[in-house]
C-alpha cells in the first residue's frame, strides 16, 4: 500500500508566482483615452392617454380631443384646441370619468385667464305668445303648449311640470335625462329620495344659456303678477290646491288620485289666461302632466288667490335680461329654522323676499347682493344660490341636506374623497362673497365671508365639520 506524497509548499508558491507573471516586465503601451460618449436624448415623457369616450345617452358637449390647454372655473370648462379654436360648456355635462381626466389635463396644461371677458352669443328669443287680444272687455293671452306632452310616472308631478315649463320656454329635455331620474326613485314617494330633488334641479343647471327665472316679489297680488308675466310670454310654474283638483272631471279623478302635498299641491304649468277686469273673474289655462287630461281651464276669482300658488316664471330662451333694480333691505323676520341655518323673510323696496342665512345681517346682505352682473360665472352662481335655497326650503327634512350636498357635488364634480372642509363654490357679489362649504360628505353650508380662510372658519363653527 502506497502512501501519498505531498509536494513541498515552496513548489506551489513558485508555481503561483510564475503564473502570476512576477518578475521583470516589459513596459506596456498606454491605451488611447476612451472617446467621449455621444449625448443621449432624454426619454420623451409618456403622452397622456386620450380622453374617455362620452357615455352612451349622455348630453353632447364639445370634444375633448386635440386640446392644447383648458381651465375649469365657475362651473364652466374653457377649452383651447391645438388648432387655435376655443369652446366653453358647463362642468355638469361631463361624466365622472371625463371630469377626472380633465382635472389631470388642466393641472399639466393650464389655460391662463385672459384679459378679455366672455361674450355669450345672442340667441334669438323664442316667441311663446300665440294669442293676445281683448274682446268684449275680456283679455286673453295664450302661450304655446309644450312641444311634447308628457305623462308622469307615479307621484312625479313636480318633475314633469318642470319638463313642460322648460319646454314651453324653449329648453327641451331629452327622454333619457327624464327616465334616468324617474325610473330610479320610489314611484309614489319620489320626494323622499334625494336623487329626485337633485335630478329636478339639474334640469335647469344643465341648460345653456342659463334660464332666467323670476319670482313674485309681493308688490302685486299673485294673480295680477301671474297675468303680468304671461303678457311677457313667460310660463308660470304653479300648484293646484286640492279643492281645485277635486273640481276636475269625475272620470279623470276616478283613475288619478290627488298626488300633491300640503306644501306644494299638485304641480302644474300655467300658459294662458282670460280676465275680465269689470267682474275680476277669469280663467287660467293649465298644462297638466297626466296626458289623459293634458290641458284644461280653471275658473278663478280674487278669493282663490290664497290657495293658488304662483311659484315662479321663466323667460323664453333668448329674452334679454331686464334692468336690475337696486334692492334695499329692511326688517328681517325669522320664518323657521332649517337645520343649523334660518329662513328669513326680509322686507325690501320691491316687496318681501325669503332667503336662507345664518343671521339677520347675513339675510339682508344676501337680498342686497348686486345681481346685475352679467358675467357667466356670476349668473351661474346666482342660479346655484336660488336652487340651493329652494331645496332647503321645500325638500323633506330627511333628505334636505344630502340633496343639497349632492347637487353641488354633481354640478362641480366634487369627488367623494375630497378633504374636508372644502369650498365647493364661491360667488362674488357687490356686498361680498357667498361661499358654499362642504363640512361633511353629505352636508354643505352657505355663508358670506371676505376670504376662503374666513369661510372655512365660519363653516366649521356652523356645520360642525372635521377640524383641519
Amino acid at each position: 500500500m502506497r502512501t501519498p506524497r505531498f509536494l513541498p509548499l515552496s513548489c506551489f508558491l513558485s508555481l503561483a508566482l510564475l503564473l502570476a507573471g512576477c518578475g521583470k516586465k516589459e513596459e506596456q503601451a498606454k491605451a488611447p483615452p476612451p472617446k467621449p460618449a455621444a449625448p443621449v436624448a432624454p426619454p420623451e415623457p409618456p403622452k397622456p392617454e386620450g380622453p374617455p369616450q362620452p357615455e352612451k345617452g349622455a348630453k353632447p358637449h364639445p370634444s375633448l380631443e386635440g386640446l392644447a390647454a383648458a381651465r375649469i372655473e365657475g362651473g364652466y370648462v374653457r377649452l383651447l384646441y391645438a388648432n387655435g379654436k376655443k369652446n366653453l360648456f358647463a362642468v355638469a355635462e361631463l361624466s365622472a370619468a371625463e371630469a377626472e381626466w380633465l382635472k389631470d389635463f388642466v393641472t399639466e396644461h393650464p389655460l391662463a385667464p385672459g384679459k378679455s371677458s366672455v361674450v355669450v352669443a345672442k340667441v334669438e328669443a323664442k316667441k311663446t305668445i300665440v294669442k293676445q287680444e281683448t274682446k268684449d272687455g275680456v283679455e286673453t293671452v295664450q302661450l304655446c303648449p309644450p312641444a311634447k306632452l308628457r305623462d308622469q310616472i307615479g307621484g312625479t308631478c313636480m318633475f314633469y311640470a318642470r319638463v313642460h315649463y322648460l319646454d314651453i320656454a324653449g329648453y327641451p329635455v331629452e327622454d333619457g335625462e327624464i327616465y334616468r331620474v324617474t325610473n330610479n326613485v320610489p314611484k309614489d314617494t319620489p320626494y323622499l329620495d334625494h336623487n329626485y330633488h337633485v335630478g329636478m334641479q339639474m334640469l335647469f343647471l344643465r341648460q345653456k344659456p342659463s334660464p332666467l327665472i323670476h319670482y313674485p316679489n309681493g308688490t302685486l297680488p299673485p294673480f295680477e303678477w301671474a297675468r303680468q308675466e304671461l303678457r311677457k310670454g313667460r310660463p308660470i310654474l304653479s300648484a293646484l290646491p286640492e279643492n281645485m283638483w277635486l273640481s276636475l272631471p269625475a272620470d279623470f279623478l276616478a283613475t288619478h288620485r290627488w298626488d300633491g302635498t300640503n306644501k306644494i299641491g299638485h304641480q302644474v304649468v300655467i300658459n294662458g289666461f282670460t280676465y275680465n277686469p269689470a267682474t275680476q273673474k277669469g280663467t287660467f289655462h293649465i298644462v297638466n302632466s297626466w296626458r289623459v287630461l293634458a290641458e284644461f281651464d280653471v275658473p278663478v276669482e280674487p278669493r282663490d288667490e290664497q290657495n293658488f300658488m304662483m311659484e315662479q316664471s321663466l323667460s323664453p330662451k333668448g329674452e334679454e335680461p331686464e334692468k336690475a333694480v337696486k334692492i334695499v333691505a329692511g326688517a328681517a323676520t325669522l320664518v323657521k329654522t332649517v337645520g343649523k341655518q334660518n329662513l328669513y323673510s326680509v322686507e325690501t323696496n320691491v316687496g318681501p323676499q325669503k332667503v336662507l342665512a345664518a343671521t339677520e345681517e347675513a339675510a339682508k346682505a344676501f337680498v342686497e347682493a348686486d345681481l346685475s352682473a352679467k358675467d357667466l360665472e356670476t349668473q351661474f352662481g346666482e342660479s346655484v344660490i336660488k336652487v340651493f335655497d329652494y331645496i332647503q326650503e321645500t325638500a323633506d327634512p330627511r333628505v334636505r341636506d344630502i340633496a343639497a350636498a349632492q347637487l353641488l357635488a354633481e354640478t362641480f364634480k366634487i369627488p367623494a374623497t375630497v378633504a374636508l372642509p372644502h369650498v365647493d363654490l364661491e360667488v362674488k357679489s357687490a356686498t361680498g362673497k357667498v361661499y358654499f362649504v362642504r363640512t361633511a360628505p353629505q352636508k354643505v353650508v352657505k355663508l358670506t365671508a371676505e376670504s376662503t380662510g374666513e369661510a372655512l372658519e365660519k363653516a366649521q363653527k356652523l356645520g360642525g365639520g372635521p377640524k383641519t
